[in-house]
């Protein structure tokens, strides 16, 4: 992988629309929500399949994708943590796929044992490298390449920092320095959950080193990303909480805590900031509701934001994947709750009945294609037995509102039209009819709704018209649109 040539698929995509002229606007916004009547926000449908890695038939090992690469030839390069099921070892491993779908490892050479010729072997990490994993790799400025990684075992369970010049050999320029910590490094846990460094009975390090680690505090659900259009280093994590006693769940494999989602900024990569606390359970929740990660993405000029749904009561330990939004970031909507992928049926015989862990949407231009982690057992189990699957699903319809036999409304944001059609993206089993308003709401003569001309069926690119009235008169001017239809789902439009 030369410098400079292969891209992150979490930038690579459509912040700028794919060089499309016109503006797609969507539904979900609170602030569009809150115009509406009898409108409710849904998650769009999705269709599954199978992901497969060649050379791992009947092997001991299962893989689980943790970062994907688009590169500049075409296909992908991606980037894993794989496991033997007994848990023993733990690996990072590079695989490349002409489609998402297939992957083919990548010689590396680097095995001491020579069992997987995909595996990374890290310069620099001392002693055991028995189990890493979890990788996140970002581009530097320079043309190089870094990697966010988990190193476990002996005493260690920190979030180290590699680099490469051509993504394949990597070293470890300073164990010590990490980018983040477990509080089991160091023998920390019981802080984590609530005592104080002085009820301590025993600390194997000196208090300002605790303190200075603590600052720097996550679990290994952990991402980092490099946001080009902020020109700025992005890590999403868990956030440890100490239990609540009405909360608490001691099935769970961390008891102790409640993981909510943080987020910190640097500028080089390496010295991070204080996190901010940008996702946290609310009244509108399950009470044993976590937040177990947070992969973002850019979509033209906002933040999808995948969080990991995570029901800890005993009769559940599941996880599902929610889709959430940000224009920042920080701020994050959350329009439609729980499950987005659907886990499969206890009986289907797919491996994804107890947990959907989300990696990259992929670009296929009019649709993505969605990389997750399956598994069929609940997360406490001892048990590991995971497999990648994918979904599909089409390119605008990840989140829209929708309205049953009892017809719904709303009134749009702003939209400037830049087009003489206006294209609505929606799937209508009953009728919808529109209207032209000013910025104000109030009705543009001639786009009244009694002149609209009623759409239904299932289209990507309805077109709305009026009868014996074009849009010409109003090109390169802010509009509105108040929208009204019975059966059916609104994913966007486009002026």
């Amino acid at each position: 992988m030369a410098q400079h040539t292969a891209r992150p698929m979490l930038w690579s995509s459509t912040r700028t629309g794919r060089g499309e002229t016109a503006t797609t606007n969507y539904f979900f916004w609170r602030e569009t929500l809150e115009r509406s009547f009898r409108a409710h926000p849904v998650t769009g449908p999705v269709s599954k399949t199978p992901v497969r890695f060649t050379g791992q038939e009947g092997s001991p090992m299962q893989t689980g994708i943790s970062c994907v690469i688009g590169l500049p030839e075409g296909g992908y390069r991606a980037y894993a943590s794989t496991r033997s099921t007994d848990q023993k070892r733990m690996c990072v491993t590079v695989w490349d796929s002409p489609d998402g779908l297939e992957w083919h490892p990548v010689p590396l050479g680097q095995d001491p044992d020579g069992n997987l010729p995909n595996r990374v072997v890290f310069d620099g990490i001392p002693g055991d490298q028995s189990s890493v994993g979890g990788p996140s790799v970002v581009p530097l400025r320079d043309g190089r390449w870094r990697m966010y990684v988990w190193k476990h075992r002996e005493g260690h369970l920190r979030y180290i920092v590699a680099e490469s010049e051509d993504g394949l050999r990597w070293r470890v320029p300073d164990f010590d320095r990490p980018a983040l910590y477990h509080p089991h490094d160091g023998g920390l846990w019981k802080l984590a959950e609530g005592l104080s460094p002085h009820e301590m009975v025993e600390m194997a390090l000196p208090e300002a080193e605790v303190w200075r680690r603590r600052r720097l505090w996550t679990n290994d659900a952990s991402r980092v990303w490099y946001d080009e259009h902020r020109d700025v280093y992005v890590c999403y994590s868990v956030w440890l909480h100490p239990a609540l006693p009405d909360r608490r769940v001691d099935v769970d494999n961390a008891p102790g805590v409640h993981r909510l989602i943080q987020r910190r900024l640097s500028e080089d990569g390496l010295t991070w900031s204080d996190p901010e606390l940008v996702l946290m359970p609310d009244g509108r929740d399950p009470w044993d509701l976590q937040f177990y990660f947070l992969n973002v993405q850019w979509h033209q000029d906002f933040l999808i934001g995948c969080l990991g749904y995570y029901r800890v009561e005993e009769s559940q330990q599941t996880m599902d994947t929610e889709l959430c939004f940000s224009r920042d970031g920080v701020h994050w909507e959350r329009p439609v709750r729980g499950a987005w992928i659907p886990r499969s049926p206890a009986d289907s015989g797919l491996p994804d009945t107890s947990g959907i862990y989300v990696c990259d949407w992929l670009d296929r231009g009019d649709r993505w294609l969605c990389l997750y982690d399956a598994t069929p057992h609940p997360h406490n189990s001892r048990v590991f037995e995971c497999a990648m699957m994918g979904a599909f699903f089409p390119r605008n319809r990840f989140a829209g509102v929708a309205a049953t036999a009892a017809p719904a409304g709303l009134l749009t944001e702003p939209l400037f039209l830049r087009s003489p059609e206006i294209l609505l993206d929606a799937s209508i089993r009953g009728w919808l009819r529109a209207e032209l308003t000013d910025c104000f709401g109030r009705k543009l003569p001639g786009f009244e709704i009694g002149r609209s001309v009623p759409l239904s069926g299932d289209n990507e690119r309805h077109s709305l018209t009026w009868k014996d009235c074009d849009l010409h008169d109003h090109l390169f001017q802010f509009v509105r649109l108040r929208l009204e239809w019975q059966d059916g789902e609104l994913w966007s439009v486009q002026t």
